[in-house]
């Protein structure tokens, strides 16, 4: 088993302030003593780090923590608690979608703050008209706040190339050969650093570090948000991106010679066990926003509607089929199923586990667990980590940076 939230195994090191930054984003409110046992550092330099994260209002130290008594606990010399600043800086997250847009500010404590969403009509979605429309929506969320923005990033399903945020294809957006965080960080005037992943790769990391995936050593994660299906893969803290486009999950066959997908395949996953999957095989007509039909199909299952359970059956076998090529491929030790996906599970939850069990020698072997995401917004914490990230490696760097 891995440490998880322990800076190390899939970071980039940074400085003794960096380390001290990123263990307590990741782990919460941890006692001076507790930052230097796990860091391993000498106290002279968490002592000297502190110092000047506290001075650029990265973090607070507090009062030890006490008994019911009001004395303090713990053996010896009472230490401090210290932890990320509440008022301290923010990221912007964004997640783009087929048909809608949230916008959000993020802190170090991941608290979510200034959450505005937008449902994307078919004029909408061209690069030209959507591009400026998210830089003043970025703009917008930065006005807001008092607080001081370092860095944006834009979750999106497609093809992306991570280390410039170049757009390669989006399918269901209709875009290709865009380059997203160039355009993006022009037209907004907050000057800051823009990034752009793959949503499912970050939705996956955020539960991996603070969700359903703690603790385990290697997680699958699917996720399907109304249209198409996106997966992660984390291994000893590192995500596998292959350029941008590792495990296109959605677009694996699970019908050969079956329904035509966007990606000019026939028979993938997305195309079998997405929502709109579900909406065929229960017969019901699929309209803009259609979650409330979804939930309806999955309500009358539940009060013994017969062809609701056999639409939720049928839907669920392609996505066991799915899992069974994933698993032999990946054999995680969990798999995390995260959206629509977690609301299949728990409508069909033994058929699922037995049939993967009973299809995946890798799965029995192993003894796989399989759980639905703990997290309310993956991806838009997700997307924070990201943006996060260099100011966590060196926050005395970026922060004494002048932003103009």
């Amino acid at each position: 088993m891995v440490a998880i939230g322990v800076p190390g195994a899939g970071d980039d090191g940074g400085s003794a302030a960096g380390r001290v930054l990123t263990l307590l984003h990741r782990r919460g409110p941890l006692t001076r003593a507790a930052v230097t046992a796990e860091l391993g550092l000498a106290a002279s330099a968490v002592g000297t780090a502190l110092g000047d994260l506290t001075a650029l209002d990265l973090v607070r130290i507090g009062e030890p923590p006490r008994d019911s008594s009001g004395a303090p606990t713990g053996r010896g010399r009472p230490s401090p608690v210290v932890e990320v600043h509440p008022d301290g800086p923010v990221a912007v997250a964004v997640q783009l979608s087929v048909d809608r847009v949230t916008v959000s500010l993020v802190g170090l404590d991941r608290r979510i703050s200034h959450v505005r969403k937008h449902v994307l009509d078919s004029s909408e979605t061209d690069p030209a008209t959507l591009i400026p429309a998210l830089a003043d929506a970025v703009s917008d969320a930065v006005l807001r706040t008092e607080r001081r923005c370092v860095g944006v990033c834009v979750a999106m399903p497609g093809f992306i190339r991570e280390s410039d945020g170049f757009v390669r294809s989006a399918l269901h957006l209709g875009w290709n050969e865009v380059p997203l965080a160039q355009q993006l960080g022009s037209m907004s005037p907050i000057g800051v650093p823009v990034a752009v992943g793959r949503a499912a790769t970050l939705a996956a990391l955020a539960e991996f570090r603070y969700g359903a995936g703690r603790g385990a050593a290697s997680m699958l994660a699917l996720s399907s948000e109304r249209v198409g299906v996106g997966g992660g893969f984390i291994d000893a803290g590192i995500p596998l991106t292959g350029g941008g486009h590792a495990l296109e999950a959605g677009h694996i066959i699970v019908e050969p010679g079956g329904l035509q997908c966007p990606c000019g395949a026939r028979g993938c996953l997305e195309m079998y066990a997405d929502s709109r999957a579900l909406l065929h095989a229960a017969g019901r007509r699929r309209h803009p926003g259609h979650e409330d039909t979804v939930t309806e199909i999955f309500d009358d299952a539940a009060a013994g509607d017969r062809a609701a359970q056999e639409a939720i059956r049928l839907t669920a076998g392609h996505l066991v089929t799915g899992l069974t090529s994933l698993v032999n491929t990946l054999a995680p030790e969990r798999v995390v199923l995260m959206g629509f996906l977690a609301d299949l599970y728990r409508a069909a939850k033994d058929f699922v586990r037995d049939g993967l069990m009973a299809s995946s020698a890798v799965a029995r072997a192993g003894q796989i667990d399989i759980v639905t995401g703990d997290l309310r917004h993956a991806t838009l914490v997700g997307a924070a980590e990201r943006a996060f990230a260099p100011l966590l490696r060196q926050p005395r760097t970026i922060l004494r940076t002048d932003p103009s």
